[in-house]
């Protein structure tokens, strides 16, 4: 029968309980969690664009068409314009009529690129073959500055991938081009893994223009294959380059990096800060804002779908409420409630911290979710992290945009997802002639009652 601490509290000195509880400050996050869920609203009462799988999209699987993701335009597999890699790296032309066996056929032809001539005034650029056979890919492009920790952040997410971490989710992979993905590791995912600090790799190509970083054929739970297109576009990149900016004309999905040391004036950053030579930016990373004015628009709301991530969260490992969802275990099912509670507190911390410009991708996007990720889990020393390179939490964000685009069936179904579910009262409102004598909202129960 122990007393409790208000209790005890009294017994000591009495009345001291009432009056603390007089003084307890007042919640100074629900403000924030408030305009989350009015956004949301606003989200939902807001037409939905037609789906990027619409039947537009089905038309142009039927035609076996696909969109070039660098010069925007149409094409489709062209035997007479394949090509594969020698000892040297160089491209040798492949006649695949010659080949009898129908296995090696196939094998060949995975690793076999094809050279896009849709445009002759575009600079020479490749397709690998897995990526025009297997209808519409979707392509995701990390966006922010080059301090961020972007290409860490998606390493680690292809190395989460490699390792069977979409299989709890009735995912499986595949390489689109097995050469391709195993420079890839030797050359990215192995060195972080040992500790290495991965050096600046620059994501444009082709005088200028976005590239490949990584791509992966997805085969969902019904059978389904798609290919997924990674793409690594820095802020520098846009700003200097305005056929980077064409590229985004095409793209299905992005993910915004926040960097806390520059959104996030709190004191425990000023260090990290100092070390990297950077200064609290007021006014939002640049290279959002220049990649949403470019999207294209066709309502309130871009309906591209998008995940922001608050990334380097190790800085912020014990500020809350960052050091709850860091500290979550992998996810091995997605649910909407969990997702958009993580939403709503990384909404949350940085509307009250960084400001409103920082949040301009989820008040541009009709279909956004916010998430705590770090693909280091600690910070480098002398190019090396001295703990290795421990990721947390970064394949959430991905998994949230295979949902958005039905790669992965969640409760409710795709939109729900996305935009969550309108409360009854949003749903269904009540007109001022059906109001009833208990008051202007119409109840004349509790708020469970007039739920139902």
């Amino acid at each position: 029968a122990r007393p409790t601490p208000g209790r005890l509290l009294d017994l000591l000195a009495p009345g001291a309980a009432r009056r603390l509880a007089l003084t307890v400050p007042a919640d100074e996050t629900r403000p924030h969690r408030e305009a989350f869920e009015q956004a949301l609203h606003l989200k939902r009462l807001a037409p939905a664009a037609e789906a990027h799988d619409g039947p537009g999209a089905a038309a142009e699987r039927a035609a076996g068409e696909v969109l070039c993701p660098y010069c925007l335009e149409t094409i489709q597999l062209d035997l007479t314009s394949l090509y594969v890699t020698d000892s040297r790296m160089q491209y040798q032309r492949l006649d695949p009529s010659g080949i009898g066996n129908s296995l090696r056929r196939q094998d060949v032809m995975r690793g076999a690129v094809q050279k896009c001539t849709a445009d002759p005034d575009f600079p020479e650029h490749f397709i690998p073959v897995p990526y025009l056979t297997y209808g519409r890919p979707l392509t995701v492009a990390m966006v922010g500055q080059s301090s961020t920790g972007k290409s860490h952040l998606l390493t680690q997410m292809i190395a989460e991938i490699t390792d069977g971490g979409l299989e709890p989710f009735g995912l499986k992979w595949q390489s689109v081009n097995p050469e391709q993905h195993a420079r890839f590791v030797r050359e990215r995912v192995q060195p972080l893994r040992n500790g290495k600090v991965l050096d600046h790799t620059g994501a444009l190509g082709l005088d200028g223009f976005a590239r490949f970083v990584e791509s992966l054929l997805i085969t969902d739970a019904h059978g389904q294959v798609r290919p997924v297109a990674f793409f690594d576009l820095g802020g520098e990149d846009l700003v200097r380059t305005d056929a980077a900016l064409r590229f985004l004309l095409g793209v299905d999905a992005m993910i915004f990096v926040v960097d806390p040391a520059l959104a996030l004036p709190l004191p425990h950053l000023d260090h990290a800060r100092e070390r990297w030579g950077l200064e609290v930016n007021r006014d939002g990373d640049l290279a959002f804002g220049t990649v949403l004015d470019r999207l294209p628009k066709s309502g309130p709301y871009l309906d591209v779908a998008a995940a922001m991530v608050l990334g380097k969260a190790d800085l912020l490992r014990f500020q809350p409420p960052v050091d709850r969802w860091l500290d979550e275990a992998p996810a091995t099912s997605l649910d909407p409630a969990l997702m958009r509670e993580e939403s709503q507190d990384v909404y949350g911390l940085l509307r009250r911290h960084a400001g409103q410009a920082w949040l301009r991708p989820f008040d541009a996007i009709r279909r956004c979710t916010l998430h705590v990720a770090s693909a280091t889990g600690g910070q480098e020393e002398h190019g090396r992290y001295p703990a290795g390179a421990g990721p947390r939490r970064v394949l959430e964000p991905l998994l949230s945009l295979l949902a958005m685009h039905g790669l992965i069936d969640v409760p409710g179904g795709a939109e729900e997802f996305a935009v969550g579910t309108a409360p009854a009262l949003e749903a269904a409102p009540r007109s001022p002639e059906t109001w009833g004598p208990g008051g202007s909202d119409g109840s004349t129960g509790s708020v469970g009652e007039e739920a139902k």
